[in-house]
């Protein structure tokens, strides 16, 4: 389920993230993680609203970058 729009999607078509120490980063395999739809991902103002919950940062821009990054990188891959 997405954690913005809390659709229900198969697990495939999700990103798999997680905070640690306030640091956005994919899941490792270990600890607590979230899941991101990809229409979510695009619509900004709501993403970076559920990240700041989730990840208890203050600091909106920083968790954004770290999402854009994360985001470019997977979908390299």
């Amino acid at each position: 389920m997405c954690v913005v729009c809390r659709e229900r999607f198969e697990q495939k078509a999700l990103f798999r993230l997680q905070c640690k120490e306030q640091q956005l980063s994919s899941h490792s395999g270990v600890g607590r993680s979230f899941y991101l739809c990809s229409t979510c991902i695009d619509d900004e103002k709501k993403v970076t609203r559920a990240l700041a919950r989730i990840c208890k940062s203050g600091d909106i821009k920083y968790l954004s970058t770290q999402l854009k990054e994360i985001i470019a990188d997977v979908r390299q891959s």
